[in-house]
């Protein structure tokens, strides 16, 4: 089972957050607070991640997509508001494609659909490195690949809870997530995805830049697409006044029109 918060009205398609590797769904913190006055929000944690039970075995794309759409459909409504950040876009990408009706809207957070072969190579020595040294021999290069030197400066206390967590994780499931996600080609089925789409990305992402965005943005029919500037791969946690600008225009615009099955 698992763990999943929820709050903020009834009525409308809910918003459903999916977070990125290694963290859990605290780290919705600012969105959840920016949505929960208008908007019915869900929050859970990835399998094997937070309050989730999980093991290796579960993290394949098309289960990602499968425990996700079990969110949705678990909350009573016909279908959701989903928004993915890095390996949670992915999810909402494959959630998308293989339960369309699941979805009203789709927002991608620094995300991608296809890697080059240079990226993959490096995704597979991430998964060794955690094999090799646990998880700590991957905190300091994933700081320096999620947040810019400025805010590392500035906010300590963000870095030391996000170093925290990543410790705390299991080196065996974020091993199979970064196995998953070197196999990850989801380009050539994207003109399927119809539902409105917001495309997020940090001005200074190195790890799913503009151009992967520019990808999305290309194959995707729907879309809107937005550089955050001085901003790199958490760009919720970096500017998270400009992600709740942009995610609350686009819901406002996207909202259901049809109510839904109430709690």
């Amino acid at each position: 089972m698992l763990n999943v918060v929820r709050t903020g009205p009834g009525g409308d398609s809910p918003v459903v957050l999916v977070h990125p590797i290694g963290l859990d769904l605290s780290y919705w913190g600012e969105q959840i607070e920016a949505l929960r006055y208008t908007h019915d929000v869900i929050a859970y944690d990835l399998p094997g991640h937070g309050r989730s039970p999980g093991n290796p075995q579960m993290w394949t794309l098309d289960q990602a997509a499968q425990a996700l759409a079990g969110v949705i459909q678990s909350s009573g409504a016909q279908s959701a508001h989903v928004v993915g950040l890095s390996v949670g876009g992915m999810i909402a990408q494959a959630t998308a494609l293989n339960h369309p009706a699941l979805l009203t809207s789709l927002t991608l957070i620094s995300t991608a659909a296809v890697f080059s072969e240079e990226a993959r190579s490096a995704m597979h020595q991430r998964a060794e490195m955690a094999r090799d040294g646990e998880m700590a021999a991957v905190v300091s290069t994933t700081i320096s690949r999620w947040f810019t030197h400025e805010f590392v400066v500035q906010r300590p206390d963000i870095i030391d809870r996000v170093e925290k967590t990543l410790l705390s994780d299991d080196p065996a499931i974020y091993r199979a997530i970064w196995e998953m996600i070197a196999t990850l080609d989801l380009v050539n089925r994207l003109h399927q995805i119809t539902v409105p789409t917001l495309i997020l990305v940090g001005e200074l992402d190195t790890t799913t830049p503009p151009a992967a965005a520019a990808v999305l943005n290309a194959h995707i029919a729907n879309t809107e697409m937005h550089v955050i500037p001085n901003a790199s791969h958490m760009v919720s946690l970096e500017k998270p006044s400009e992600v709740n600008r942009h995610l609350q225009r686009f819901l406002k615009i996207n909202r259901a029109s049809a109510s839904t099955t109430k709690r």
